[in-house]
């Protein structure tokens, strides 16, 4: 018995260590750079996966099993705070995992800082239903399910959202060329 648990320990640090940048990056995108938030869940993640590393089956790669306990980490945050949000914007994103092309986000850098305060400046349920359609190519009927709202409620909360973006956007980035009212 006690080899076994010695087994599942080097293994899951193994786990641990090769998917630890992915996951991360792969929560703080979907957090829009709320440092805090993103630890927190990415804590929780591998502390659910540790727990059910007995349980993993194999069907899947570890990356895309981790994935999937962040995301419903995820969306459980999304539905504890659409209405008590308040961010911290980060303005520099300091935390970038091992393959991304460094000269593609230093060309990009200011675009994600609008991108990213833009997205902070919205209602929580804006930025999220945005984040669900846009990053995680969800269907507005999963968006409804994930966000307990009905379809109808969150096709008018896109449009919302995406009237809002275009606004906030304008604003903060002062491009007048995205403005074609």
């Amino acid at each position: 018995m006690k080899n076994i648990l010695n087994t599942n320990k080097e293994n899951f640090k193994e786990i641990y260590e090769t998917n630890f940048n992915y996951v991360y990056s792969f929560v703080f995108l979907r957090l829009v750079a709320n440092k805090e938030a993103t630890e927190d869940i990415v804590q929780e993640t591998f502390i659910s996966a540790m727990k059910g590393l007995k349980d993993y089956k194999g069907t899947s790669s570890y990356k895309t099993w981790l994935c999937g306990i962040a995301k419903n980490k995820i969306l459980n945050y999304y539905r504890n705070n659409i209405r008590k949000e308040s961010f911290a914007y980060v303005k520099e994103l300091d935390f970038i995992e091992d393959n991304q092309d460094i000269e593609f986000m230093v060309i990009n850098s200011e675009t994600r800082e609008v991108i990213l305060e833009t997205l902070n400046n919205l209602k929580p349920i804006y930025k999220y239903a945005l984040i669900l359609k846009y990053i995680d190519d969800y269907s507005v009927n999963d968006i409804a399910k994930s966000l307990c709202k009905t379809p109808k409620s969150i096709d008018g909360i896109l449009q919302r959202s995406k009237n809002s973006f275009k606004r906030e956007f304008i604003k903060i980035s002062g491009d007048e060329l995205y403005d074609k009212r």
